[in-house]
């Protein structure tokens, strides 16, 4: 028998709780925080999957990620899929990610890049996702997020 523990932040376990829907789930992750000068491939092949490999990594500023994090995250879905009674839930929801945002530093960040993954996705994406390598106050944190059905 294997045990295994989900170590992610209560944050994130909270917010997939809130998110459940008609065929939705989301998931999310924090990596780190780890060395800035270690490329970042090789710190998701470490820390994710000897087979990730990534494409697509494209610089862009703590805010604009934020945001289009925030957008992803309430997305509405359809009546065939999407979270349950969403707008009820839109000021906790907002407020764990702010918690998170703020443990991250994201806005102090010296660089942060937005990425896609060829190989190697810890999760299974369908409805949105993201992967952002956030580097700020020294430390490097890689975020990842999905929703699927």
């Amino acid at each position: 028998m294997k045990i295994v523990r989900d170590t992610r932040l209560e944050e994130f376990k909270r917010i997939e709780d809130l998110l459940y829907g008609i065929n939705y789930e989301v998931w999310f992750n924090l990596y780190g925080p780890t060395n800035p000068d270690v490329p970042l491939e090789e710190i998701l092949r470490k820390l994710i999957s000897e087979n990730c490999r990534i494409s697509d990594v494209v610089s862009s500023s703590p805010q604009k990620v934020v945001s289009e994090i925030m957008e992803m995250v309430f997305y509405d879905g359809d009546k065939s899929a999407g979270p349950l009674e969403l707008e009820s839930k839109k000021a906790e929801i907002a407020k764990l990610l702010s918690n998170v945002f703020t443990r991250i530093n994201i806005e102090q960040a010296e660089s942060v890049a937005k990425f896609e993954f060829k190989k190697g996705h810890p999760a299974y994406p369908v409805f949105w996702d993201f992967a952002c390598d956030i580097q700020s106050k020294g430390q490097r944190w890689v975020f990842i997020g999905s929703s699927s059905d």
